[in-house]
């Protein structure tokens, strides 16, 4: 009974999407390995803030964190990283986690985060439904980010973004009017 438990679908699926969420949380790479350099354009001025600091559409659908809001800049064992997370749904096997992750960023830009070149970062999502549980990193991404403000100690960021994730299935998922304003010093 145990060992069909362990192999049955829902239970595999959730075994990966845990496993790559933990992934995500990985130290970047060595200092070494390719810096992202901003993506050619203006950096957007800043605009009026929304009531939830993590929202978006996504496939056209709106999108808001409810809970486990997180943002850091430059975080210990990360290179020049800031790192932008949120949940909503219930705590349980079916709530969608999102996640992304820049590296090498100094200073306000454009900045192209892909999985061609896994050093400028990682984006993803968890359990948009049923058929969809992993969207994202291993299978794919490419987004790009306008970080609007971004200083630390205490964190503080800014930022707008946009584009595809592939999910499991090899659907792409579409990431439009993406928008993160975090400030340390208010989170729950």
């Amino acid at each position: 009974m145990t060992h069909q438990l362990a192999t049955s679908p829902p239970f595999l699926a959730l075994a990966l999407g845990l496993a790559v969420l933990a992934g995500c949380g990985s130290p970047a790479p060595p200092a070494a390995a390719t810096t992202p350099t901003p993506v050619a354009g203006t950096t957007p001025a800043a605009e009026p803030r929304d009531a939830a600091p993590l929202r978006m559409r996504i496939d056209g659908a709106e999108w808001v964190a409810a809970h486990d809001v997180f943002g850091a800049v430059h975080p210990t064992g990360y290179d020049r990283a800031i790192l932008i997370a949120g949940s909503r749904g219930g705590r349980n096997a079916n709530e969608q986690a999102f996640n992304l992750n820049l590296f090498g960023i100094d200073a306000p830009g454009r900045y192209r985060v892909t999985s061609a070149d896994p050093a400028t970062g990682a984006a993803q999502i968890a359990n948009l439904d049923a058929q969809r549980f992993l969207a994202g990193n291993l299978f794919g991404y490419d987004v790009t980010v306008d970080v609007v403000r971004l200083s630390k100690n205490p964190d503080r960021i800014e930022a707008r973004f946009s584009g595809t994730l592939t999910a499991n299935d090899g659907s792409k998922v579409e990431l439009s009017e993406g928008q993160f304003v975090y400030d340390a010093t208010s989170a729950d």
